[in-house]
């Protein structure tokens, strides 16, 4: 090849590289990036005034509710915070990416491109206050220089009074204080507060650059222990607090689909099972629940006077969610760990600026939708491995409603894989259908159909009625479908009690080893699909 052709040659390739770039670049949009302002707050379920319960004191949540779309049957994937956050955060199921228990997002899926890496990778400024990601490895490894820590004068969980820090010490089994505790201070003594406070230093000092920011900000409460300051206790007389109306179990429930274990037991004076918690104690429970409602809930208000304060309200998303609901004597039971609907159903608002204002959507979606969602909101390219869909749609036409089917899981004895039951759930507006399957042997051990409109609390297991024939059959399909995009191969190395990582080669991308299963060294952790979706 002489010097003439050599150079007309590389010129062909440098004109076909560059409209291949074109042809790759996603549409421009024609606005700037908006801002994103990423609000999570944990164990949250959909008691809220906005969401029809009065009774609640929530004003700030309900503004941003009347400032954008609230959905009403939103569901995550896992009713548990690191696999329901993992989840969030990476966009992949959890049958997927295998997280059921105290694993870090780092062990077993070190390469994937996260929601907060992402937008860090399309120009955006992260950063990070209070809890996004269940594990510290994760936060630190996702965020950086970027996550702002919190030191407060706080002990333990959260607690501020002497009393309180004193019962961690008599607590000498769980090492914990009591399930509640609050003390007349300002917001900031405990962690929400602070954080909060950090989080509205670091939205002015962003505000400043000429770029976009992905700010996330994690309220801890309401989760376990119920700590906030009284003046919050104080906006709920114990006059005003009810006990739940659901109180046994679903009639012909699956037995082992509703644990009465939990983490209540573990603090100081709290019983070993819930059928030993008296109605004074339910209520005071309820309204320590309620109250730290209200705590979390004036954070968000900040958060929102903040954005109007520097200006940039109307070029910021804001969304609200939260990682999975909770029981409060329901069924029972003080916990979360169901495919239940109390504890699968979240709290999830869009506020997109210009977008629909003080909507409603009915259409079932996934927590999984929340990743896509903003990547389409501000014109960017969907990474590849994402499993939810973006429901840009329904934002801006929420009326619309959608014969949809998103799924979610539980596990049962997910630390050994021979007694390892999973429930597929398949949820529509009306049904929430689930099937209980040994992953070993594939057994079905049970089924269950709720239909809401009928039975809105999940009373009473229909599965058996022959009314629901094709609605079973429909969505026993679907749950198979499900099942089918999910390859079981539980082997993974154990490097601590908590922790376990797959042996060599991590990622949903890399085949397992075929070699037998040894229980004594190898534990359950979830699932491997070595496909992309």
């Amino acid at each position: 090849m002489n010097y003439k052709t050599f150079f007309l040659y590389l010129k062909f390739l440098t004109m076909v590289v560059i409209c291949q770039g074109q042809i790759n670049q996603p549409d421009a949009k024609k606005n700037e990036l908006y801002n994103i302002l990423f609000i999570s707050i944990d164990d949250l379920r959909t008691e809220l005034n906005c969401y029809g319960a009065s009774h609640i004191k929530s004003p700030n949540i309900d503004r941003l509710a009347a400032q954008g779309v609230r959905f009403e049957n939103a569901h995550v994937q896992q009713a548990i915070c690191m696999a329901s956050r993992a989840s969030i955060m990476t966009g992949i199921r959890p049958e997927k990416h295998g997280i059921y228990t105290g694993l870090a997002v780092d062990d077993v899926l070190p390469e994937t491109l996260t929601i907060n890496k992402y937008f860090e990778q399309n120009g955006y400024n992260i950063a990070s206050c209070g809890k996004i990601y269940h594990h510290k490895i994760d936060t630190k490894k996702q965020f950086g220089e970027n996550e702002i820590k919190s030191k407060g004068t706080w002990t333990g969980r959260g607690y501020v009074t002497p009393e309180a820090i004193e019962k961690i010490t008599l607590n000498t089994k769980y090492n914990r204080g009591p399930a509640y505790e609050f003390a007349p201070v300002n917001d900031t003594i405990y962690k929400d507060g602070l954080n909060t406070q950090n989080a509205l230093k670091k939205m002015e000092e962003l505000s400043k650059d000429n770029v976009p920011f992905f700010l996330s900000v994690g309220l801890s409460k309401p989760h376990l222990p119920f700590v906030a300051p009284k003046k919050y206790w104080d906006m709920y007389p114990s006059s005003t607090i009810k006990i739940t109306d659901i109180k046994k179990r679903p009639k012909n429930g699956y037995n082992k689909a509703i644990r009465t274990g939990g983490e209540l037991k573990n603090y100081y004076g709290m019983p070993e099972m819930f059928n030993e918690i008296d109605d004074n104690l339910a209520l005071t429970l309820r309204r320590a629940y309620y109250a730290c409602i209200s705590y979390a809930d004036a954070q968000v208000g900040k958060l929102l006077d903040k954005l109007e304060a520097l200006g940039i309200r109307d070029k910021t998303i804001v969304i609200l969610w939260s990682d999975h609901g909770y029981k409060l004597g329901d069924y029972n039971s003080w916990c979360k760990w169901t495919n239940m609907h109390l504890d699968t159903n979240i709290p999830l608002i869009f506020s997109v600026p210009e977008g629909k204002r003080n909507s409603v959507s009915k259409t079932p979606v996934a927590a999984l939708d929340i990743y896509p969602t903003l990547v389409e909101l501000n014109g960017l390219q969907k990474p590849n491995h994402l499993d939810g869909k973006s429901i840009v749609t329904l934002l801006k036409n929420p009326e619309i409603q959608r014969e949809r089917v998103v799924f979610s899981i539980w596990p049962i004895n997910r630390n050994v894989y021979k007694k390892t039951i999973i429930g597929y759930a398949a949820k529509t507006a009306r049904f929430n259908y689930v099937e209980w399957i040994k992953i070993g042997s594939g057994e079905m051990v049970g089924r269950e159909l709720f239909d809401h409109h009928k039975d809105p609390n999940e009373t009473q297991n229909l599965i058996d009625n022959v009314e629901y024939a094709e609605t079973i059959n429909f969505l026993a399909k679907k749950v198979s479908e499900r099942i089918q995009n999910t390859h079981h191969d539980h082997k993974f190395k154990k490097i601590s009690s908590l922790r376990y990582v797959i042996p060599k080669q991590r990622g949903i991308h890399h085949l397992l080893s075929n070699s037998t299963l040894n229980v004594s060294t190898w534990a359950y952790i979830g699932n491997q699909d070595v496909t992309s979706q």
